[in-house]
């Protein structure tokens, strides 16, 4: 996944993550971020229990730290996807036949899990 595609997911502006080392993270470094005193997550402030270090275009390496929901919602391997049923596959085509930019989430997060939107 693209780092600008994974901003957009978590909705986060590049300038307000926090600076990091150089890629990629030592274990000690990201233990010690979601460890005994987890920060929280960029996305929803929830604590977060996984962290990454990203290299963002004008802005260097930042620490990009994410509760499980997130974290998963902000992870995929390029080239991948999962299987799409019919409904979702029509629905998707109409979507882009209307000329919107839009995201579907197959499982959306409970208010619970994030609490901003």
């Amino acid at each position: 996944m693209q780092v600008t595609d994974m901003l957009r997911i978590l909705n986060v502006d590049a300038m307000q993550l926090p600076h990091a080392p150089s890629p990629p993270a030592r274990a000690e470094e990201a233990f010690a971020r979601v460890g005994r005193t987890a920060k929280p997550c960029v996305a929803c402030g929830q604590p977060a229990t996984a962290t990454r270090i990203v290299d963002i275009p004008d802005a260097g390496p930042r620490w990009i730290d994410t509760c499980t929901p997130h974290m998963i919602a902000s992870t995929k391997a390029a080239g991948t996807s999962a299987p799409e049923s019919e409904t979702l596959a029509t629905l998707r085509a109409a979507v882009r036949q209307a000329g919107v930019d839009a995201a579907l989430l197959a499982a959306p997060l409970a208010e619970a899990e994030c609490t901003r939107g």
